[in-house]
């Protein structure tokens, strides 16, 4: 229903802000890694995901898009693992860790995560390995911005379109290499899918 929220931040704590939009307020509940990123005050867009159940509604917030779309598999590939659980999990790792944990099958590093045992770090692995969106592994010297931006998205198509992980991630990279950092994200797919 909302994609995200622009507004004035009136209260910024470790677990929740309310954000001033048009003099609504908004309480937005929020892991670790968002209010570490978070200025203290003054306008911020707020990238949500609101959580209807039969006895509330509940509004979840990230500093990013990326932030938000591991929530979201979280909560909606990995059995019996909520929204709470999904907060507590980005409020304690870094998606870069958590991303890589689960590609490398490390179930012992996701076990130091307060609340997750053996079974849901073997979940987690199971069910999200190639799901999340992540950061090209690759040496990616010189790209930045917006360009990395289109190179994990354009890695995430191919993933999609069932190619393997590192498969996509040696396409693009070259694909990224030949369209340069102006080159748009259609010319980097179709650029990639003569790589693989």
């Amino acid at each position: 229903m909302y994609d995200y929220l622009e507004g004035k931040l009136v209260i910024r704590k470790p677990t929740y802000v309310v954000l001033d939009v048009n003099g609504v307020g908004y309480n937005i509940t929020i892991p670790i890694s968002t209010y570490e990123k978070l200025r203290d005050s003054g306008i911020v867009r707020i990238f949500t995901y609101l959580k209807v159940s039969e006895d509330e509604m509940k509004l979840y917030g990230f500093i990013s898009d990326r932030e938000r779309q591991v929530f979201l598999q979280l909560v909606n590939s990995v059995n019996r693992l909520g929204p709470s659980k999904a907060i507590a999990i980005l409020s304690n790792v870094s998606i870069d860790e958590l991303v890589k944990a689960v590609e490398e099958g490390d179930t012992n590093f996701l076990q130091r995560i307060k609340g997750i045992g053996n079974k849901i770090a073997q979940r987690l692995v199971i069910e999200l390995k190639g799901k999340l969106p992540y950061l090209p592994s690759v040496d990616v010297g010189g790209v930045g911005g917006r360009a990395l931006d289109k190179m994990r998205d354009a890695v995430q198509a191919l993933v999609s379109l069932g190619y393997e992980r590192s498969e996509a991630d040696e396409a693009v990279r070259r694909a990224q290499k030949e369209c340069g950092n102006d080159g748009t994200l259609e010319d980097i797919i179709k650029k990639s899918l003569e790589y693989v």
